[in-house]
């Protein structure tokens, strides 16, 4: 049962001005993760070539940096009984800057070939370090309440802003689009970028700042001094850690189809800033899809949700491959154009519960590795587990360039085909939009259904996980005089 206290540990203001944050924050890292690939690709028009360095330089620095930000984070003196707030409120304005300067490129530095890759590489790594540390918006939610069930709602809510808050620029960058057309009289994607990224920086610094101080760590830190090398070596010989490490390995393939979402939206809708008619249901889907998960939860276990999510993947995206075929080859008509947007509120539910579950999965490991080595390790945890999605990651980043586009220069033909800089999208070949179709339908069903796998054998679910949470309570002592432990067992079996 847990421990429990009377209407919660959390208050109001603080809850609000928290899940506020988490949504401005995470506007941040949506606006660069759905339109920097659109920026280098068809703004700074860079090579297969180029795009493939640049992903896959910045994907393995990025990861040996992190393993010294996860050091750091996990061997940081506590000041007040406070780990996460100091760092999110230092990284606030660093984030907003460099989400900016992400979108900004000068003339003279886009002339020169080198510069240019240096200027992209060393901005894509300044904002690995602020947006680590600018992630302990979300990572404060696991020690915000002592209280299990608390806890989970309060994951679940920050999951489904953050869900909202990735989808956000996507509404912005077309409405800006908009205006800027109005007032130009022409298309202008460079400026539309550039706009909405100040725009989502200046708001996501301030309500970072507020947000982060409004919030308050709720659990005991142990201050004693540790190496922050024996943490990760901790979490690499925790069985569970190692199935998620496993599963995150084989989601992160998916980034081949995620890549290709402002594409696709151009090929068949005209231009990248319409992505935002592919994702704003996928993003409907997403929240719903997390509110079933919810409700899932109370008859099923994670683990069991989490398996069938990937099943049903497979045969959603494969559903929407089917329509998005039959409208492209048969004059686009508009009823199979609902159908096919249907069928994205659909893949969107699944997302549901790859984007909630795996954060629940990795609170209750960070408790049975407190209960076990008596430490709090949440940054050695979700690094040793990112290990899985960086190679993935950087192995599909650096594949994606050559199936999306040719490189003339080096006689490369792409699976795909598609040209870059038009400014008609739909100008693309039929046979390149049945192409990208496939990618960003099967290609993601299938990882997904691969990504289930490991959690067969993963028992830290049901009664297991609330005998590991209440045994890491009374492990840790001193608990409120107002709260009671009803049930605890403290068994270490």
């Amino acid at each position: 049962m847990g421990i429990s206290k009377k209407n919660g540990y959390i208050k109001m203001k603080e809850y609000i001005a928290y899940i506020v944050a988490v949504f401005f924050h995470t506007n941040m890292t949506g606006m660069i993760n759905e339109y920097r690939r659109a920026y280098l690709v068809d703004t700074l028009m860079l090579s297969t070539d180029q795009m493939s360095f640049f992903n896959t330089f910045t994907g393995i620095a990025g990861f040996a940096l992190s393993f010294v930000y996860a050091m750091i984070l996990d061997s940081k003196k506590i000041k007040n009984g406070q780990k996460f707030k100091p760092l999110g409120l230092a990284a606030a304005i660093p984030c907003g800057i460099i989400t900016v300067l992400i979108f900004w490129t000068p003339g003279f530095i886009q002339q020169n070939p080198t510069a240019l890759m240096v200027w992209l590489c060393a901005l894509a790594l300044i904002q690995g370090f602020c947006f680590y540390f600018g992630n302990t918006v979300n990572m404060v939610a696991v020690v915000m309440s002592p209280d299990n069930k608390e806890r989970e709602q309060l994951l679940s809510f920050r999951a489904i802003s953050s869900a909202v808050g990735n989808s956000a620029p996507l509404v912005i960058v077309l409405v800006i689009s908009l205006i800027t057309k109005a007032v130009t009289g022409e298309k202008n994607p460079t400026l539309d970028y550039l706009i909405s990224a100040i725009l989502c920086g200046v708001v996501g610094t301030v309500t970072m700042l507020i947000g982060m101080s409004a919030v308050k760590e709720r659990i005991k830190y142990s201050e004693e001094k540790k190496n922050p090398l024996e943490g990760f070596i901790d979490v690499v010989r925790n069985k569970y850690a190692r199935r998620v490490l496993l599963s995150e390995f084989l989601k992160a393939f998916r980034a081949i189809a995620t890549f290709m979402q402002p594409f696709i939206a151009a090929a068949m809708l005209g231009g990248s800033n319409k992505t935002l008619l592919f994702a704003l249901p996928i993003g409907v889907g997403t929240m719903v899809g997390m509110l079933i998960v919810n409700a899932l939860l109370k008859k099923f276990t994670s683990r069991i949700i989490y398996i069938f999510s990937g099943v049903y993947s497979v045969i959603i995206n494969c559903v929407a491959f089917g329509v998005g075929y039959i409208y492209l080859t048969n004059d686009q008509p508009a009823w199979l154009n609902v159908i096919f947007i249907v069928c994205l509120f659909g893949t969107g539910l699944q997302f549901g519960a790859s984007n909630l579950l795996p954060n629940m999965f990795q609170a209750d490991i960070l408790d049975d590795l407190e209960l076990q080595t008596g430490k709090r390790l949440d940054a050695s945890l979700p690094f040793v587990i990112s290990i899985g999605s960086t190679v993935s990651g950087v192995i599909a980043n650096a594949v994606v360039p050559y199936i999306l586009y040719d490189n003339p220069a080096i006689g490369w033909k792409s699976i795909i085909g598609y040209q870059q800089g038009l400014v008609d999208g739909t100008a693309q070949t039929l046979d390149t939009k049945i192409m990208l179709l496939f990618f960003y339908t099967i290609v993601h069903g299938i990882m997904m259904l691969l990504a289930g796998l490991p959690f067969i054998t993963y028992k830290l679910t049901g009664d297991e996980r609330e005998r590991v949470h209440n045994a890491v309570l009374a492990q840790r002592g001193e608990l409120p005089d107002d709260i009671e432990i009803e049930e605890a067992e403290v068994s270490n079996k």
